[in-house]
């Protein structure tokens, strides 16, 4: 139970992570930035990462609560971390295809 407590800490983190790169409109965070990757649209870019970055937060305290009620629930919160992952590099892919209107 105790675990649990520590993994909802740690989500209310991530989510906390998550709104000020909402709130900052700032992703130089993003490895290789300005040198390989350049976003055209870079607050809505954040505003897309800020909000993947919190729904990750509140996965990752859910799943854990639902791990005590149900079994097998750990490939489901990995389908999703991966779909999280997958997400960003389609903001990353959208911002480079559309850019600024």
């Amino acid at each position: 139970m105790l675990n649990v407590l520590f993994i909802c800490l740690v989500s209310c983190f991530i989510i906390y992570i998550g709104k000020r790169v909402w709130k900052k409109g700032n992703t130089n965070f993003i490895a290789g930035y300005g040198k390989v990757f350049t976003p055209k649209d870079e607050k809505q870019l954040a505003k897309g990462i800020g909000l993947i970055i919190m729904l990750f937060g509140f996965e990752s305290m859910i799943f854990p609560i639902l791990s005590l009620f149900f079994e097998g629930i750990g490939f489901y919160y990995g389908l999703l971390v991966v779909l999280n992952f997958f997400a960003i590099f389609g903001l990353m892919i959208k911002d480079q295809v559309q850019g600024k209107s």
